[in-house]
């Protein structure tokens, strides 16, 4: 799952919200173990908005560690 997908795993969530609760989230909406990791890496903190989320997902160690050099 790309990091702009797990958007759809927050249809419904009020922002702000905390890690814990995008953690939450994820385990609701059943996100595949890669997805699982990029979020459990998330540093905690507020996020705003899923484009917060978005930005904050695409900047793990895990999903870093995926991209493919160009």
């Amino acid at each position: 799952m790309r990091a702009s997908a797990f958007a759809a795993a927050l249809d419904g969530v009020e922002f702000p919200v905390r890690r814990w609760q995008l953690v939450a989230a994820a385990d609701r909406y059943g996100v595949d173990p890669a997805t699982r990791r990029k979020v459990d890496q998330l540093p905690e903190r507020t996020y705003h908005d899923v484009f917060d989320v978005v930005v904050a997902l695409s900047s793990t160690p895990a999903h870093l560690r995926e991209r493919r050099p160009l």
